[in-house]
């Protein structure tokens, strides 16, 4: 009997001993179970988080604004850049169809207004100047605006500012070109048409001069106005997305950028012109009260007309830059008739090498989005 009694006493004590065994193993299991489920998910949240925050910042291009919100600007961009055109213009022929100072000193003047016009500003409105980070992004777009306003005094030698203003619109080919190649932005079919139209109608421009009798439109011009369009389409969008995308203030990135204007403004003054001739040419140039205001009108409103564009660029794009660009052209082509009919006259092929242009440009403008390349 108590051989039994102790029998059944080593049975039940094995039990318990095998049933704890297994109760700790299991806990053990689950727990290293639940410790690796964590430390995976830690790891995935880890390499997630990393990754979220590895990723570099997307470059925005968006308009800011509409056309109505942006309609001070327009307005004023389009008076000045008319009395742009015709005060350069004027001053071209007023030397004997030569300027009386050299090309860069009025671009560098150019510059040093709209610096000291922003700088003026930006004590007005108690910019903090001091905390300002010299940067060498605005010197690539700089050395982009110096050579098309170079190219641009150097060609209303030869042709007339609406005559030119034709021949550098196919800014739009090139600028719609490097929206869908570089930035992917989607490109229509009736957008492509567009800019065909743009490109034709510089032909017909060619065919209007031509028959008007003027052969100072030839092909060198021609190339010339290509590599400027070209040029100013570079400038164009680098400005963009800098306006657009750069932490510095609206106000210090125009200040680097005309700083970067009138350093390299200085830079090519010395190769244009020997600098000993340069202060008995101002001085005879100081002389005449006309060439002086003729001189300060021409600056003036170049560099009014020059700080209008950032705010368009900024609130709008470089696109809508350049319709606006093609509408004064329209309203400078009138006015240029009637202020200089000697130099230009409106013919009906160059009213049709308008019309193409400006059919090119809304056809560009317009939603369609059935066909995209």
């Amino acid at each position: 009997m108590t051989v039994q009694v102790e029998e059944i006493d080593r049975l039940i004590s094995n039990k318990v001993t095998e049933n704890s065994t297994t109760t700790i193993s299991t806990a053990l299991q689950n727990d290293a179970t639940t410790t690796t489920t964590s430390t995976s998910s830690n790891a995935t949240l880890s390499t997630t988080t990393h990754a979220s925050v590895s990723l570099p910042p997307t470059l925005t291009l968006d308009r800011k604004s509409d056309l109505r919100k942006s309609l001070v600007f327009i307005v004023a961009y389009l008076l000045l850049e008319i009395g742009k055109q015709l005060s350069n213009f004027g001053l071209s022929r007023a030397n004997s169809e030569h300027y009386p100072v050299p090309s860069s000193l009025l671009v560098f003047l150019t510059e040093l207004t709209k610096l000291t016009l922003v700088l003026s500003w930006a004590a007005v409105t108690r910019e903090p100047v001091r905390r300002w980070q010299p940067s060498l992004r605005f010197s690539g777009p700089a050395v982009c605006y110096l050579l098309t306003n170079l190219l641009y005094l150097a060609a209303l030698t030869y042709v007339t500012p609406p005559l030119w203003m034709i021949l550098i619109q196919t800014r739009t080919l090139y600028t719609a070109i490097i929206y869908l190649v570089v930035f992917g932005r989607r490109v229509t079919c009736v957008q492509v048409v567009g800019c065909m139209l743009v490109v034709g109608s510089i032909p017909l421009a060619k065919i209007s001069e031509v028959q008007a009798g003027h052969t100072s439109l030839t092909s060198p011009v021609i190339l010339l106005s290509q590599v400027c369009a070209f040029l100013s389409t570079i400038a164009s969008v680098a400005v963009e997305i800098l306006l657009k995308n750069d932490e510095r203030s609206f106000c210090e990135q125009q200040v680097w950028l005309y700083v970067w204007g009138c350093l390299l403004g200085a830079v090519a003054l010395p190769v244009q012109v020997d600098l000993t001739s340069l202060t008995p040419l101002l001085q005879s140039v100081l002389e005449s009260r006309f060439l002086a205001h003729q001189i300060i009108l021409a600056v003036t409103s170049s560099a009014l007309a020059g700080l209008c564009v950032p705010f368009i660029v900024r609130n709008l794009d470089s696109i809508a830059k350049d319709y606006l660009a093609a509408l004064n052209n329209l309203l400078l082509s009138v006015v240029m008739a009637l202020v200089f009919p000697v130099h230009f006259t409106l013919s009906w092929l160059y009213l049709l090498s308008l019309a193409f242009l400006l059919l090119g440009i809304w056809l560009y403008e317009r939603k369609v989005t059935s066909c995209h390349l």
